[in-house]
């Protein structure tokens, strides 16, 4: 069962798309792949089932290392070139070609995956997670900043605590050195829900970044970081109305 949670996508301007977060795939060594062999039964020894298995890896890796192809059930694998040729009579020259492996699912990959089955599961936050925006002022969502005006973050374990000099809230320019929220503009202060008042911020986009040390119950040795992904407008000033 393949299991997944769904998150915002913040890359789009629609707040009704989200998209599928796969979680909690287990991975399977040679060793593992060797105990599913041995479950099937296929008459061999553990050592058997093991040493084909090297055996295999070796066989695959010299063929490509020889410049050949593998058409196999799983995988077809076979080199490519990249790089620009100056004409007919240039040669390969690493320092500006590469050789290149393309790996694609063979069939039995194919019909495997078709069969996967899929479980939506419930989300969970483990650390600071911004979840919106609100500019108090103009009462957008994830879009506006009003600088000298109040900011509304949301989210889960937001709160800005610690000693160590980065931690903090900062508005991130698109280009630039991020800018860092005083504390004493800092006038809600909670786990789920931050209020300050914007910076005189120059127009442009932005993103909110909190850097903090806080943890549920205990304050984190180190400071944990996370940005909004989302970018955020400050617009340009309106000039001012003829009299």
């Amino acid at each position: 069962m393949l299991e997944y949670t769904l998150e915002e996508n913040l890359l789009t301007e629609d707040k009704r798309d989200y998209r599928a977060q796969v979680i909690n795939v287990i991975s399977y060594t040679r060793e593992d792949l060797t105990e599913r062999i041995m479950q099937i039964g296929a008459g061999l020894t553990r050592s058997d089932v093991a040493a084909v298995l090297e055996a295999a890896t070796q066989v695959i890796a010299q063929i490509i290392a020889e410049g050949g192809a593998i058409h196999f059930l799983l995988f077809n694998a076979f080199p490519s070139i990249q790089g620009v040729f100056l004409g007919p009579d240039d040669t390969f020259d690493p320092s500006r070609h590469t050789v290149k492996l393309n790996l694609h699912a063979g069939t039995a990959l194919h019909t495997a995956i078709a069969s996967v089955k899929v479980k939506k599961v419930a989300a969970v936050i483990s650390g600071t997670v911004i979840t919106g925006v609100t500019d108090i002022k103009s009462g957008s969502v994830n879009e506006k900043l009003t600088p000298g005006r109040n900011v509304k973050l949301s989210g889960v374990k937001l709160k800005i605590a610690g000693n160590d000099a980065s931690v903090g809230l900062y508005f991130v320019p698109v280009a630039g050195d991020p800018v860092k929220v005083d504390p004493s503009d800092i006038v809600v202060n909670n786990p789920s829900e931050i209020i300050a008042v914007i910076p005189e911020l120059s127009a442009g986009a932005y993103r909110v970044k909190i850097i903090t040390q806080y943890g549920a119950g205990k304050a984190l040795k180190t400071p944990h970081t996370f940005t909004f992904e989302k970018e955020l407008t400050v617009s340009s000033p309106e000039p001012p109305t003829p009299a």
